[in-house]
């Protein structure tokens, strides 16, 4: 195993080894030695080598474009959170939950303390959301039959 970890280092760390690649390093090693597992002893030790990764390139495929989402069509159909943190200490309080309305564009802020709960949250966007609807959902009418006096 002691010999194993040299022969890796040296066909890899080395500039005989220079940092290559699996199968390159792997086609040097076999001309020379073999052992049961030495691929994948070859891919571990590769994975592992902090200078392969900190510069080759990765060979993962990179994400498409973004796609943009439906535009709704009611108040409070389709909303945004995310959450302010790491604020100063105010009234016990140090987060900002934050509640976008997509269509309205409305914002909506709630406090909450440092150490929150899942419940915490629910509870502070149930309050939030009636205060919206109270905003909202009022009758198209000013109270008149046919909106007229």
């Amino acid at each position: 195993s002691h010999f194993k970890s040299l022969l890796l280092k040296e066909f890899h760390e080395t500039p005989i080894g220079g940092h290559a690649g699996i199968i390159k390093t792997l086609k040097r090693l076999a001309a020379n030695f073999y052992w049961s597992d030495m691929r994948k002893e070859v891919k571990q030790f590769i994975a592992s080598c902090v200078i392969c990764q900190q510069t080759k390139y990765s060979t993962a495929k990179p994400g498409g474009l973004l796609q943009p989402l439906p535009i709704p069509s009611n108040v409070w159909e389709d909303i945004s959170m995310d959450f302010v943190t790491g604020l100063p200490q105010s009234n016990g309080y140090s987060v900002i939950l934050v509640v976008v309305d997509r269509f309205s564009k409305a914002v909506h802020l709630g406090a909450l303390p440092a150490q929150f709960t899942a419940y915490k949250v629910a509870e502070l966007f149930i309050n939030m959301w009636n205060i919206a609807a109270n905003e909202f959902f009022l009758p198209p009418t000013n109270g008149w039959p046919n909106g007229g006096y």
